[in-house]
């Protein structure tokens, strides 16, 4: 954990996610959650200890299954507790995320939550035991444009973008020079388009990061380490190429299966460790298979 600003903290120590702390007088928001449960676990017990107030809520950047599945843990119980009419029960910190992350969220199967904990036992084969039955937990306070957070005085907003997958948010705090971006802003590793709502809508998001109104922002993006305004170009670059490259396979009459040879070029912008290698090779496979059909002509 490193603080990036008063009372404002973030870790990219864990696999799956970058996370933060924003410390308020009366309490914490957690931002993102880590993936694996017994990360999740850990990071919970360092809010409290680093923050010394409860934790009042979860706020998710979007709703990537790598976000949910151990979002529940931070809020003090590995269920949470509801009431008669399906709030959240009197301690419990609530899941706060846009109004698409829910209505995506909703509707994954049991089938599908074992699709993602098979994923992670194949890349962390030591959190087997632990991933063994999880899904992830719904958000129970949602927002579609933007939201802020008040307590003892302060408030913090949540504010929808265009960005990574439907229902991407991020958290400015403008006095402080800090912005919690999540994938909408990754450094390292290929972003994540197996999701995107509109990767042009994404570009201008990243373009406008670009002024000089964030040149003095520290930038926690959603995995990687911290950086500044400059670390989205290349990302900029990579969508616009991905772009490229699949209009050129709808214009040489090519069909989705020709994907495999663009999956290989995209990689290679890349400096990958082993282990992370294969992870990325699907994410980057099931993003141009989501440009392909984004950029299919009518």
């Amino acid at each position: 954990m490193k603080e990036i600003a008063p009372n404002i903290y973030a870790s990219t120590e864990y696999p799956g996610v970058n996370v933060g702390l924003i410390v308020m007088p009366e309490g914490a928001i957690a931002v993102d959650a880590p993936t694996l449960p017994q990360d999740a676990r850990a990071w919970r017990r360092q809010i409290l200890e680093t923050a010394g107030v409860p934790i009042l809520y979860v706020v998710l950047t979007d709703g990537h299954p790598d976000r949910l599945l151990s979002a529940g843990i931070l809020g003090g119980s590995e269920e949470p507790p509801s009431t008669s009419d399906g709030t959240s029960a009197s301690g419990w910190a609530p899941i706060v995320a846009a109004r698409a992350v829910y209505d995506r969220a909703s509707v994954y199967t049991d089938g599908f939550w074992r699709g993602v904990v098979e994923g992670w036992v194949r890349r962390c084969p030591e959190a087997a035991d632990d991933l063994l039955g999880r899904r992830g937990a719904l958000p129970e306070i949602v927002f579609t444009s933007d939201l802020t957070l008040h307590k003892g005085g302060m408030g913090v907003t949540v504010k929808q973008i265009a960005g990574a997958a439907p229902g991407s948010a991020w958290i400015r705090l403008l006095e402080l020079n800090v912005l919690f971006a999540g994938d909408t802003l990754v450094v390292g590793s290929p972003p994540i388009l197996g999701a995107v709502p509109d990767t042009k809508a994404w570009l201008d998001t990243l373009t406008a990061m670009r002024r000089s109104s964030f040149s003095k922002t520290t930038i926690v993006p959603g995995r990687g380490p911290l950086c500044d305004h400059s670390a989205t170009r290349p990302i900029s670059e990579y969508i616009a190429l991905a772009r490229r490259r699949v209009r050129s396979l709808h214009a040489s009459g090519q069909a989705r299966t020709d994907i495999s040879a663009v999956v290989n070029e995209m990689l290679s912008l890349f400096s990958l460790p082993e282990d992370e290698y294969d992870w990325a090779q699907r994410c980057v496979k099931a993003g141009l298979d989501r440009l392909y059909e984004e950029l299919r002509p009518e």
